[in-house]
């Protein structure tokens, strides 16, 4: 009961003090899901977090993992513009029967690369670095903004111009985990998080840079070997970002809580349901399933199937989103595939005039065992 009493107590305090004192969608792309397997069940992975990707998802998974792992990710997001890579590793370190304890290591990267790079739109000049065709971009019709010296949305800039570049944009993410059990049925884990995004200046080969540091907590109970709980708190310490031109970030602490349900209804094939609900504090009730006061809740929940444990098929739905996937495992080596059909459910939205432009997500991971 005291345990309760002490959590019911910092949930409500996050939700009171997060809004007011964490910097809306600082860190965005820690948010955005890793692992093939995970992502083909709708990213309902809280309480199943049995691989690699366990630093993410929840670290006290680690220590339910028998051997040593490695998974390497690529993930090309809204039709190749972004791309996303992890790689993630745990080392089981062994112990007493209900002590084991694991080591782990994830690195999250997120870049989008060849933006243009331009400067204020009144200081750009006609003929050197945008055509004054108007607002159609077609010198022959005459249309409002054409050959009046300033530069109109449609008007194509000139990229081969001096003042004119390209550059890349990413962001970095280091988390060292560490997992130990307290008994057969409990088990806890932790990350110390560094966090360095840089993001290009308007002048050329210059950048603007962060740095953060925070902390994750995570938990999982089995009342039984079918059934997992599991909860885990990022940016538990509300993750402090230092920018280089002087601007000042938090990242407002969120929480995953998930059920598991294993199955086996004949020999050789094996089922897993899970179920998470992803709660956020920074009053994003503009696209949230559900929301109340400046907290908002988001539904995910998937199927994993598995074949003698060698072929798996997955499904699941991810808040607005579908998603599906398929895994293969051959000894020691895996390789999953997932794709995401984003705001599937939504697509008749009008509060989303444009999220048909959204491409489908596809993922590659895989994974080697020894």
């Amino acid at each position: 009961m005291r345990i309760h009493a002490v959590l019911a107590a910092f949930l409500g305090s996050l939700v009171l003090a997060a809004p007011a004192g964490a910097t809306k969608y600082a860190g965005e792309f820690l948010k955005i899901q890793i692992g093939a397997r995970a992502l083909g069940m709708g990213g309902a992975f809280t309480a199943v977090a049995d691989d690699a990707t366990a630093p993410y998802w929840n670290p006290a998974g680690m220590v339910y993992l028998p051997y040593r792992e490695v998974i390497p990710q690529h993930q090309e997001k809204f039709g190749s513009l972004a791309n996303h890579d992890y790689l993630g590793g745990v080392w089981p370190l062994g112990g007493p029967k209900g002590r084991n304890a694991a080591l782990g290591v994830g690195i999250v990267r997120f870049a989008v690369d060849d933006i243009p790079i331009t400067m204020r739109p009144g200081a750009l000049r006609p003929g050197i670095d945008f055509l004054d065709y108007g607002v159609d971009g077609d010198e022959s019709t005459p249309d409002p903004g054409q050959a009046d010296g300033i530069w109109q949305p449609g008007e194509r800039l000139l990229l081969d111009s001096e003042d004119l570049f390209m550059a890349s944009s990413s962001d970095l993410a280091v988390m060292l985990s560490y997992a130990r059990q307290r008994g057969e049925r409990w088990s806890f884990g932790g990350n110390l998080k560094f966090v360095r995004q840089s993001i290009p200046d308007t002048l050329f080969g210059q950048h603007v840079t962060s740095f953060g540091a925070g902390l994750d907590a995570g938990v999982m109970y089995m009342p039984s070997d079918a059934v997992t709980l599991g909860a885990v708190f990022h940016d538990l310490t509300t993750t402090y970002l230092v920018w280089s031109n002087g601007t000042r970030e938090l990242i407002a602490p969120t929480l995953d809580t998930g059920v598991a349900f294993t199955f086996h209804p004949a020999d050789r094939h094996a089922l897993t349901w899970a179920t998470d609900l992803a709660w956020g504090f920074e009053n994003r009730t503009y696209d949230a399933e559900l929301s109340l006061g400046g907290a908002t809740w988001d539904l995910r929940t998937g199927l994993e199937y598995w074949y003698h444990s060698v072929f798996a098929l997955r499904t699941g739905v991810n808040a607005k989103d579908l998603a599906f996937g398929a895994g293969v495992r051959y000894k020691q080596v895996g390789v999953d595939y997932a794709a995401q059909l984003h705001r599937f459910f939504a697509a008749g939205d009008k509060q989303f005039p444009g999220d048909t432009n959204l491409d489908v997500t596809h993922l590659i991971s895989a994974s080697f065992a020894w």
